[in-house]
């Protein structure tokens, strides 16, 4: 998983230099609003069905056919309410998040690449039964499609149309494969579906999978929302030409997300293991290194990105993007500090859940939006990168005091 995720990091890189160079920043920020606005929607939407899954069946397998069905019934009604959502939004507020009304068409196509959003359900089955060889070699054919399409497309200088039909049509297919793989696997597996309202007692476990789905759903949204409310305030007060200048930078910068999410599934299982077994005095140990540590790592990789800024951006996406380098090395820095408080999130949710997790990232949504908008019209659109290297600073300072409280707290004990 790890191998695959940094060859679909290389993969999102390739595509994103011949987008961008093909379309040029005022066609390329028409589309990445467009796909902003259709990822918001689908984080607003869509639950995280695969995680009730795991947890639900990790120790009663028995249960497997119950929870997929409660999970692929999420899945279609999560998937049919989200694309009814963003096609009923773009119409009436499209030009709130900056789609003039002569691209509204185009928003409308790709809402309705929504309607297959439903690949939650197979990702958790095929966790829980080690299937990791399925969900990689979708994560490949997605990653090797969206190179293949982009090179022919920039080939052939294809319009803004065109572009917004093939990714589109490889996004839902990427999650219709999966559906698709989940059915014959069931089938193959004698894993039997049914309907998770038709009794009292499939009623009261669908409540349950339906209450965990829906926590962690809703902290995934408060943390993704950010970078599309970001190019929403970008784009509908600067317009699209800043819109593509800003999402080439922030796509680059995000780079260091992709890294830190496989390295997150390993970290985030150790740091819980160790947290569980260890005493405090260790884990105070422990944790106040690691600290020191990444924060030292995250602070050199920054530099690096800001002395680096011009000669990234240009080399990267091309020289019409080269006033872009300031909006980058911002962001990239914020995106560091991500990467340098990737162990809060494992100690926190060992001792307490993700309550206090949810509560940071609602204050800091609370905070950035306003702050976003202010600094937006005062410095245009490096005052919205800035506004989100203040937050992640923020919401890094916030994490690292409530997990040195929870571990002071349990060396009190």
């Amino acid at each position: 998983m790890v191998s695959s995720s940094g060859f679909v990091a290389l993969c999102a890189f390739a595509a994103l230099a011949f987008n961008a160079r093909s379309l040029g920043p005022k066609d390329f920020g028409t589309l990445a609003v467009i796909q902003a606005y259709v990822a918001f929607i689908s984080g607003l939407c869509t639950f995280e069905s695969w995680l009730p899954v795991i947890r639900l069946c990790a120790q009663s397998p028995q249960r497997l056919g119950s929870a997929a069905s409660c999970g692929m019934s999420l899945d279609v009604l999560a998937a049919t309410l989200a694309a009814i959502i963003a096609i009923c939004g773009i119409l009436m507020f499209g030009t709130v998040i900056g789609v003039s009304e002569e691209n509204r068409l185009l928003a409308v196509i790709y809402s309705f690449s929504l309607f297959a959003g439903v690949a939650g359900t197979p990702k958790g089955v095929f966790r829980l039964n080690g299937r990791y060889d399925i969900l990689v070699g979708n994560q490949l054919a997605q990653g090797v499609a969206m190179v293949v399409s982009s090179f022919v497309l920039w080939t052939f200088d294809a319009s803004l149309f065109v572009y917004v039909g093939v990714l589109a049509s490889i996004g839902a297919l990427y999650n219709l494969t999966l559906f698709a793989r989940l059915i014959l696997y069931a089938r193959r597996e004698n894993i039997k579906f049914s309907n998770p309202l038709r009794s009292r007692s499939k009623r009261r476990f669908f409540r349950v999978f339906l209450a965990m789905a829906t926590g962690t759903s809703f902290l995934s949204t408060l943390v993704g929302s950010r970078r599309h409310i970001a190019l929403f305030l970008v784009s509908g007060i600067l317009g699209e030409v800043a819109a593509g200048s800003y999402s080439a930078a922030s796509r680059l910068a995000t780079m260091v997300s992709r890294v830190a999410g496989p390295l997150n599934q390993v970290v985030f299982p150790e740091i819980a293991k160790f947290s569980m077994k260890k005493p405090p005095s260790e884990l105070y140990k422990m944790g106040r290194r690691i600290t020191i540590i990444s924060f030292a790592a995250s602070g050199v990789v920054a530099l690096l990105g800001i002395i680096l800024r011009q000669p990234i951006m240009i080399v990267s996406v091309g020289p019409a993007y080269s006033d872009a380098s300031l909006l980058f090395a911002i962001l990239f820095a914020a995106e560091c500090f991500g990467l340098a408080g990737i162990h809060f999130n494992p100690l926190i949710q060992t001792f307490t859940g993700a309550k206090p997790l949810v509560k940071i990232m609602t204050l800091a949504m609370i905070f950035y939006v306003p702050l976003s908008i202010g600094l937006a019209f005062w410095w245009g659109a490096p005052g919205v990168a800035w506004a989100g290297l203040i937050v992640s600073f923020s919401i890094y300072m916030a994490m690292a005091a409530v997990s040195r409280m929870l571990i002071r707290r349990r060396l009190s004990l």
